[in-house]
């Protein structure tokens, strides 16, 4: 008797602290009735469903569930072209508004933090209207007016953050400040330093972020600063950028969403860059902060990201590339190491891609057109299929290529030369050092070779 006693005990405080844990957002808002409303939550640039509900006669709606939200910001959807933003940090609160003007009539109940949010977006958004109206206007007064009310805007936003420091309203409306750049230092010659407002923008970007804060993901600013400060280091050399990065991954705790957040996307930047050799900058990545820090990942990733590494370590600009042995035309077993020529270009294709059948003609040109600088062209075809593979060297002129098959299927292009695109090309040194690489054109490879 009394071990079911203690198991409904039990039973009864699991149930209760499973509710306790949960969230429930109830709101009237008068005016709507019997409309489907959403919580959605913010992901980088897009909203995703949280919950649904069906307003009720009166406007009440109703979002509840058993596990907490993700802290961040949301946007509750309702009727067909109203939508507002709420912030979630408490997980049990209430609001009303008026379907007619929502944004000016919103108030919240249990709720701090959305009341502090919308204080500020209410004279935020009155200040931004009446800058709209004056810089229309030409006069002095307006003119002067609407500097006047951007200084005071700017202002408010500053005393704002600074009275609030500390709450999810103010960490938002600080993630949105821009960097304030002091004026240039004088050099050793008296002139002041050019380049002193890329420096300091560079390293005191992200000042205005608290990367300690999970919740940050799940708002639009973090997606929007992240992609726009990695867009404007293009110019930076790998090895500038490599410390840079590690300085501002460094500003997030070890183990939380954020670094996790912050590696992925910046991972994913370096891989999909355009600017040739920045896969260096993707590779140390993978290897600091995934393969040396597995607490971070699943086992699977970790496992995945390992093998990925284990090839592209060495695809790297400067580093001699992989040997690879395939079937020529007639048969004989061709390895790429045994070609002797000032420059080698290894151009991985395939029979139906359409960018391959345009550009291998171009490169059987430029070839032919530079003998006299000693190039080379080994060319392996993705698939196992000689017919297709003869037919296509016959009929864009590409006799002139080392042209191998791996007919035993025992050569991963994919893996390991990274040819996740076809032609994928790679320009060799006479020591088959890497000195350019990518889906490059002719010109970019006369370039390489004729430096």
């Amino acid at each position: 008797m009394l071990k079911i006693l203690l198991t409904t005990i039990l039973f009864c405080l699991l149930s209760f602290f499973t509710f306790a844990q949960g969230y429930k957002i109830e709101g009237r808002i008068s005016g709507l009735k019997d409309s489907t409303c959403y919580l959605t939550y913010y992901y980088e640039n897009k909203n995703f469903i949280q919950d649904s509900t069906i307003a009720s006669s009166d406007g009440t709606i109703i979002f509840e569930g058993k596990n907490p939200l993700m802290g961040g910001m949301y946007n509750i959807m309702v009727g067909s072209w109203q939508s507002f933003d709420l912030l979630i940090t408490d997980q049990k609160f209430s609001f009303e508004a008026n379907f007619k003007d929502i944004f000016n009539t919103l108030k919240f109940f249990g709720s701090r933090e959305n009341d502090l949010f919308y204080s500020y977006q209410h004279k935020s958004v009155k200040d931004a209207l009446k800058i709209s109206v004056l810089s229309k206007k030409t006069d002095t007064i307006s003119v002067n007016q609407m500097y006047s009310t951007q200084y005071e805007s700017a202002l408010y936003k500053k005393k704002f953050i600074k009275a609030f420091e500390g709450t999810f309203a103010a960490k938002i409306i600080k993630s949105t400040l821009a960097t304030d750049i002091p004026p240039a230092p004088k050099l050793a010659n008296g002139e002041k330093d050019p380049l002193w407002g890329n420096k300091f923008f560079v390293e005191h970007y992200f000042d205005n972020i608290d990367f300690t804060d999970d919740r940050l993901i799940n708002t639009p600013f973090l997606y929007q600063s992240v992609k726009y400060y990695c867009d404007q280091l293009e110019f930076l050399s790998n090895d500038s950028l490599i410390i840079l990065m590690d300085s501002f991954l460094n500003k997030s705790r070890k183990t939380s969403l954020m670094r996790k957040y912050l590696v992925s996307k910046i991972a994913n930047q370096a891989e999909m860059s355009k600017v040739m050799g920045r896969d260096a900058v993707y590779v140390h990545l993978l290897n600091k902060y995934y393969i040396n820090d597995p607490l971070l990942w699943d086992s699977l990733t970790v496992r995945l990201v390992k093998e990925r590494y284990k090839f592209l370590k060495n695809l790297l600009i400067g580093s001699k590339i992989p040997n690879l042995k395939a079937i020529d035309v007639n048969g004989t077993e061709r390895a790429l190491y045994e070609i002797k020529s000032n420059y080698t270009i290894l151009y991985i294709y395939a029979a139906d891609c359409s960018h391959c059948i345009d550009f291998t003609p171009k490169l059987v040109n430029f070839v032919q057109g530079n003998k006299a600088r000693g190039i080379e062209v080994f060319a392996p075809i993705f698939g196992n299929n000689v017919e297709t593979w003869k037919a296509f060297i016959k009929q864009f002129g590409s006799e002139s290529f080392i042209n191998v098959i791996d007919v035993k299927g025992k050569i991963n292009l994919y893996q390991e030369f990274d040819a996740q695109f076809t032609p994928t090309i790679y320009i060799l040194d006479k020591d088959k050092k890497i000195i350019g690489k990518g889906n490059i054109n002719i010109e970019t490879i006369r370039d390489i070779i004729f430096q």
